[in-house]
């Protein structure tokens, strides 16, 4: 933090006090103005991204149509469709049904679709169909399969919903139709040409509440959920269409880019050369024509997700149940008609063959077609198909003829030679197909990573009667010898389209289908003082409160409809939901837990990223809906972002990337040096008590203590010990705590303790308040070495300093004490009844003696218990004069603290080192060793002596030369 106020600091200081005024005044405003205008852009506000408003529209939108009979036979004529319809968030709920597999009768599932009944032989009569559930539901006492096999027996007018798919604020549903069409039977010329002529189809989706949405005109014949069949004979779109914000023809857009449909006649007019017939006609099958598993229309929009039970009928025989991502045997069908097969109308038999066909079965690839290789990596040659000759003049109630020689995915059929068993050239089965005729669509998808959505193609191969070439029409007769049949790998999309197009889509299922949707971005990186990486956890320190967050993403392929990454905050009301940093269906259950919209930037193309691209957003923390909510220290925030691409026109979003946090961390606290103490010990009699130690005591507040809640949690700061002695110039750590030592969640009174493993000193702790600790460190006496007699080398400094989890320490504070646990020895030198006297030093370095500290006390205890104090004078010299009338006995003498506290009044040791007590017995004489020339006098009283002594020599002999001189 330091260096972060220093670098606040920078800049002139001479900066004109006018244009500050006006700066600030400027910033207050925005301050004031820019919450309230990214109030609405809260947690369930904030959620723009490109391509969506801040509130969804309701309308539907058709995002892509997958299969359809867009060839329909005016005598077959049904209506198959597949296709991923967008809708606003959750305003779809697959539950709304009864039960898997149930149908909803009363309009309360908030979607349907109405359609054309009868195209342009009566283009104000509409039908209206309604869901049926397959989508497994974990809280149903039904088997997962039980909506699946209820839509493979379908035969009546239903659409059902696979997959939700959630991108951003829209849901994505992939919808599978089946339902009944009543086209005209004749019709003018130009439908009888090959290829057939376009028919109108407008399909209505209306989300929402459904009862009123829609007028009706026709009288004792409208709309009427409760009927098995929903019709309503007049409706007119542009002026019954009572919501039309949540209404809207989704096949509008299929018209406006020339995808119509094609009405085939199932008659021909003229006879001979001017015979004209709309084409051959794959039959689509309706109610149980032709037989299959389930009894009916299991070949459309199959639910292979959760696989399927056994089913035995007397037309199929018994087929086995399949495993999920399995379609079971004779589950799908080819049959061809040729209304050509006239000998008197055609009686040279001009295309009269469709015998043979082609067939492949197709998928998507990340929104893309291609073959399924695990399948049919080529179109399939199959021939042989009965009866032939053909004599087929209509296709009006031909379907026992479909049932009877149709071909299904089965090995062999005792009566019909051709069939649909997919192998390689050496005639074994290719991967995904079962050996009984099902279809292995998981393999086929896990192999070939495909989407999950399926289709089967067919393309006619016509001959005339007597196997001659036919030459009419060939990209409707024979699409083959137009380059029409089949996709291979490598192919332009445009070709792909194309043959796709001149081919009849019979056949369609779904396997666990995703929309192909951008890569998941990822978060690598949130700003700090140093790298900003992630650690393992995905989270960092950092003391920046508007960091710069980043990562890898993936960019477009189109340089021109860029990716966008779109960082989002944690809203903490409405926190990030785990599953969201997980991919899965689930990304989104409730909108608001996307968090606070940060911004968004396009990925960039980056050679050094592993997915290609990369993106920086900066939190500016100022995008919260309140200063209260933005980022704080001592706080945090979780990130998360995806990815939005803007080709399709819909920006579909990826899943959310990994979720990275950031903790925000300030400088510690300095610990309060007030609250500090040293405790020395000192000697008893001379000598130390065992175990003793210098007791260091503080207090602690750290900023920083350690929490965790689910996958969150922060680190506390840590407490570093040292001391120094004073003459040296490095510091001995002591204790360092290790993390969550301050725990935030512990209570008051907690008393853990940490030992440092490098010290081995135990640090005991006690919580004493919500964010304040007490702490004691006891240590040994014999860390404390090196006194060689000064202050210096008695001194020492104690040090605490904090570290925050950024590794960055606060200043320390330290306490100076001096440790003095030498204690003093003491010598007598006299001790006779007119004076007791001695030496007082100390031993350091070992054996080395110095002199005791001028000013310390002895205490002389004499016979009888009274007392003198006297102090150590130069060269640790004492002297003590018995009191009077103390004239024999054992007198001592001992140092009862070494740092001249003393006694107190009552006499009791106060603080300092204690000596060893000498004694000795009082003497009426001086000692042997005090009497003159013993070396025990003073060399003073000698010199006076000896003075003394020549004075009196003098005198003596003055005297004698006074009396030798009178004689």
């Amino acid at each position: 933090m330091k260096r972060l106020q220093e670098r606040n600091n920078r800049g002139s200081l001479h900066v004109r006090r006018s244009i500050i005024v006006v700066l600030v005044a400027l910033l207050a405003t925005l301050a004031m103005v820019v919450p309230l205008g990214l109030s609405a852009l809260s947690a369930s506000q904030a959620n723009a991204i490109d391509g969506q408003d801040e509130t969804a529209s309701r309308k539907p939108l058709l995002y892509r149509m997958m299969g359809y009979n867009n060839k329909v036979d005016a005598w077959q004529d049904e209506l198959r469709m597949d296709f991923i319809l967008r809708v606003k968030h959750n305003e779809f709920d697959p539950s709304c049904a009864n039960g898997t597999g149930g149908a909803d009768t009363q309009g309360n599932c908030r979607l349907a679709f109405v359609y054309q009944y009868k195209g342009s032989d009566n283009a104000s009569y509409y039908r209206r169909i309604k869901y049926l559930n397959t989508i497994a539901s974990a809280s149903s006492s039904d088997q997962p399969w039980s909506g699946a096999y209820k839509w493979a027996q379908n035969r009546d007018e239903y659409f059902t919903v696979h997959t939700i798919i959630n991108s951003g604020l829209y849901d994505y549903l992939t919808v599978s139709i089946e339902g009944d069409l009543a086209f005209k039977n004749s019709a003018d010329v130009p439908y009888y040409q090959p290829g057939g002529a376009v028919e109108p189809l407008n399909i209505y989706a209306v989300v929402g509440q459904q009862n009123g949405a829609l007028s009706c005109r026709s009288p004792g014949n409208s709309w009427n959920w409760y009927s098995g069949i929903d019709d309503c004979t007049i409706f007119n779109p542009e002026t019954m269409i009572n919501a039309p914000d949540r209404v809207s023809n989704i096949t509008a857009s299929l018209a406006a880019d020339g995808k119509y449909i094609k009405l085939f006649m199932g008659d021909c007019l003229g006879k001979g050369a001017d015979l004209q017939c709309s084409g051959p006609y794959s039959w689509v099958g309706w109610d149980n024509n032709p037989l299959l598993y389930g009894g009916n229309q299991s070949n459309w929009g199959m639910v292979t997700d959760y696989g399927f039970p056994n089913y035995s009928s007397l037309g199929t025989g018994a087929i086995a149940g399949t495993a999920p991502g399995t379609a079971p045997a004779r589950s799908f069908f080819v049959y061809w008609l040729n209304a050509r097969g006239s000998t008197v109308y055609n009686p040279d038999g001009i295309c009269s063959e469709t015998n043979s066909y082609y067939y492949q079965w197709v998928a998507l690839k990340d929104g893309q077609w291609v073959p399924v290789d695990e399948l049919t990596p080529e179109p399939v040659l199959v021939t042989g198909q009965q009866p032939s000759p053909n004599t087929v003049t209509t296709t009006s109630g031909k379907q026992f003829q479909a049932s009877n020689y149709s071909a299904f995915n089965v090995p062999k059929q005792p009566k019909n030679p051709n069939e649909m068993f997919a192998t390689d050239k050496d005639g074994n089965p290719m991967p995904a197909q079962k050996a009984d005729g099902g279809i292995d669509f998981k393999e086929a998808k896990a192999k070939q990573d495909l989407d999950g959505y399926f289709k089967m193609v067919t393309w006619p191969v016509t001959t005339n009667r007597d196997g001659s070439a036919c030459t009419v029409g060939p990209e409707v007769y024979n699409p083959e010898r137009k380059g029409l049949v089949g996709i291979r790998d490598g192919m332009n999309s445009s070709d792909i389209e194309r043959n796709l197009s001149a081919g009849w889509t019979i056949n369609s299922a779904f396997y666990k289908y995703d929309v192909p949707r951008p890569k998941d971005p990822t978060i690598t990186n949130i700003q700090d003082d140093a790298d900003g990486s992630l650690d393992a956890s995905g989270s960092v320190y950092t003391s920046k409160l508007d960091p710069v967050v980043s990562g890898e993403c993936t960019p477009s392929k189109d340089a021109a409809h860029p990716n966008k990454v779109v960082l989002y905050g944690e809203d903490p009301v409405n926190p990030i939901s785990d599953g969201q940093s997980q991919n899965g269906g689930d990304l989104v259950k409730i909108a608001d837990t996307w968090g606070f919209r940060l911004g968004d930037i396009d990925c960039k193309v980056d050679p050094k990223s592993k997915q290609g691209g990369s993106w920086q957003i900066q939190d500016t923390n100022k995008l919260y809906s309140s200063p209260g909510q933005g980022n704080k220290y001592s706080g945090y925030r979780r990130y998360h972002a995806w990815e939005v691409e803007s080709m399709s026109g819909f920006g579909l979003t990826s899943f959310f990337s990994n979720i990275g946090t950031a903790y925000f961390v300030s400088g510690e606290n300095v610990p309060d040096a007030s609250k500090f103490s040293v405790t020395v010990p000192h000697t008893i009699n001379g000598s130390l008590p065992a175990g003793s130690v210098v007791t260091f005591k503080g207090e602690v507040s750290p900023v920083y203590t350690a929490w965790s809640a689910g996958k969150l949690g922060m680190t506390d700061s840590r407490m570093a010990i040292s001391m120094k002695q004073n003459a040296a110039s490095d510091w001995t750590s002591l204790v360092t705590t290790p993390a969550n030592t301050f725990q935030r969640d512990a209570a008051v009174g907690a008393a853990p303790s940490v030992t440092d493993p490098a010290s081995g000193l135990t640090l005991n702790l006690t919580k004493t308040a919500a964010s304040t600790w007490s702490w004691t460190l006891n240590i040994p006496a014999g860390k404390f070495t090196g006194y060689d007699g000064s202050d210096q080398t008695q001194t020492y400094t104690f040090q605490v300093e904090m570290t925050n989890p950024m590794n960055v320490r606060s200043r320390s504070a330290s306490i100076e004490r001096k440790v003095d646990m030498t204690p003093t020895a003491l010598t007598l030198e006299r001790y006779d009844v007119f004076q007791v006297a001695g030496k007082a030093y100390k031993y350091v370095d070992g054996d080395r003696k110095v002199p005791e500290t001028k000013g310390t006390m002895v205490h002389v205890t004499w016979p009888g218990n009274s007392g003198t104090d006297v102090v150590v004078g130069d060269q640790g010299s004492w002297q003590a004069t018995p009191p009077e009338g103390v004239n024999q006995g054992r007198f001592s003498a001992q140092v009862l603290s070494d740092d001249a506290e003393g006694p107190d009044a009552q006499g009791r040791f106060q603080g300092g080192n204690q000596s060893a007590s000498v004694s000795h017995a009082l003497e009426f004489r001086p000692s042997n060793s005090a009497l003159p020339l013993t070396g025990g006098w003073p060399l003073s009283v000698l010199r006076i002596l000896l003075l003394m002594a020549l004075g009196l020599v003098g005198f003596v002999a003055c005297l004698r030369n006074r009396q030798e001189s009178r004689h």
